[in-house]
């Protein structure tokens, strides 16, 4: 009976103990900066109590120039005392600038002037020039021993009295006492707070970016029972989205290439078609064959863009001369030109060379010139340009394609490089494309290590830069 009572007793606590742990995961930020709250006023107050007691000790003694005057009027005091003259040292002591007595070792006047009552009362509680004062001002009686046990008394007047300025300055240490302390906590409690915050925010921002992979729980202290659990939430989140984003480009990739094998049985139909048709017909067959051209162009995007995606290393990239592979593509640029539009170079001779893959950077800049060619208009001028730039004490080969075309809205900057992404509003035949060239771009920069970047023209136009990082020697 005895151990099933102990027993049960060890259960109830340990079950008591879950409850309080758990009440404290639910609460711990509230009870941390609780506990960091209390630990400043407390210190708040122990340093200003400290601070009283040094100001006291530095502040509450009579003023080193009245200690002197003092002592002066003693030796003028004792120096009467000696003449023997009641009447001269009644008038000394009236003449003085503070309210004093010289008396005997009896306490009774030496001079032919008479105390005040209260001044007699206060003789009492007379003290050494220097003893410390009191923090409130008022007019103490300060003893200065004369010969033969003589004594000078004199009363210090409240404009004097060192108190006066201890309130003001009492406070104003206070203040920066508070400030300090303050200061001090929520720069730890700042830092407390700002180092899981900054961690999740760089997660964020790779997650952001595209990298699903990112996982934060690890980095983050287990002291911050919050953070923690924000950052388990976190990388709950980003596997789920890397789990959901795998699952799309693997559809994509599937579907693409499902695609391929009826595209193809279409063509052959179609080529079996036309010989059977009367030739009044062949338009139709014609216009088929356009329409299965555009899809076998689409799931080669998609399949080339899905490709690009699933690059995660840069073992292809070589030294390549920018200048020769650009001049290549300029006759097949000329070749697609409208007979209004025109188009111009200008390409360095000295460029350095870069890393990275020839197909890549063939693709990317046509890409950006049949854009150019498609969308900024019949009497547009489009130009093909090669510079050297430093971007972050980095060097890159820059290419840049310009236009004087119709240029893009602003807002629409930052969304062309998302793939399926269509400006016009609308998915038809005239406006060409399927959104996936600039996304192609987009993907076939990252994986060079370079980067592109849109910007409208003025007074209009769209002039777009591929950065390419140049050759480390």
């Amino acid at each position: 009976m005895r151990q099933s009572l102990i027993k049960g007793s060890v259960v109830e606590s340990l079950s008591q103990r879950k409850v309080w742990y758990k009440q404290y995961q639910q609460h711990g930020l509230v009870v941390r900066l609780f506990s960091y709250f209390t630990v400043s006023l407390l210190l708040i107050l122990l340093l200003q109590n400290l601070a009283e007691i040094a100001l006291v000790k530095t502040m509450l003694h009579v003023p080193k120039n009245v200690q002197h005057k003092m002592l002066v009027m003693a030796e003028q005091a004792q120096q009467l005392i000696d003449s023997g003259s009641k009447q001269q040292l009644g008038q000394w002591e009236t003449q003085q600038p503070y309210y004093l007595f010289v008396l005997d070792k009896n306490q009774h006047e030496m001079g032919d002037r008479k105390m005040h009552p209260h001044f007699a009362f206060k003789l009492s509680y007379a003290r050494g020039i220097n003893s410390i004062l009191d923090s409130r001002v008022n007019q103490p009686i300060f003893v200065i021993p004369l010969k033969d046990g003589n004594q000078l008394m004199v009363q210090l007047p409240y404009q004097l009295h060192p108190a006066k300025y201890f309130s003001f300055y009492f406070g104003l240490i206070q203040v920066v006492i508070a400030a300090l302390i303050l200061l001090m906590f929520s720069f730890l409690i700042a830092r407390y707070l700002q180092r899981p915050l900054n961690t999740l925010r760089e997660a964020s921002r790779s997650l952001a970016s595209g990298d699903f992979s990112v996982r934060v729980a690890n980095t983050v202290s287990d002291s911050s029972l919050e953070f923690k659990s924000l950052a388990t939430d976190f990388d709950d989140m980003a596997e789920k989205i890397q789990m959901l984003s795998e699952r799309q480009r693997r559809l994509i990739r599937d579907v693409s290439h499902e695609l391929r094998t009826p595209l193809a049985r279409h063509n052959l139909s179609l080529h079996l078609i036309r010989k059977r048709v009367a030739s009044e017909h062949h338009h139709l067959v014609d216009r088929l064959e356009r329409e299965a051209e555009e899809m076998n162009q689409l799931v080669s995007e998609i399949l080339e863009f899905n490709q690009l995606q699933n690059i995660t290393d840069n073992a292809n990239l070589i030294p390549i001369d920018v200048e020769s592979l650009c001049l290549t593509t300029i006759p097949n640029i000329e070749a697609l030109l409208g007979t209004q539009q025109t188009f111009t170079t200008d390409i360095d001779n000295n460029l350095p060379f870069v890393m990275g893959d020839t197909r890549l950077i063939l693709r990317a800049v046509n890409n950006l010139l049949t854009n150019a060619i498609k969308y900024a208009g019949e009497n547009a001028h489009i130009h093909l340009i090669s510079s050297l730039v430093v971007v972050d004490g980095q060097q890159f080969v820059q290419l840049s394609v310009e236009d004087d075309g119709f240029g893009i809205a602003e807002q629409h900057l930052k969304r062309i490089f998302d793939p399926f992404t269509r400006i016009e509003g609308a998915r038809d035949k005239q406006s060409g494309g399927y959104g996936l060239g600039l996304a192609i771009v987009k993907e076939a920069m990252t994986v060079m290590n370079g980067a592109v970047n849109a910007k409208s023209r003025q007074p209009h136009g769209l002039c777009i830069h591929l950065l390419l990082p140049v050759m480390k020697k």
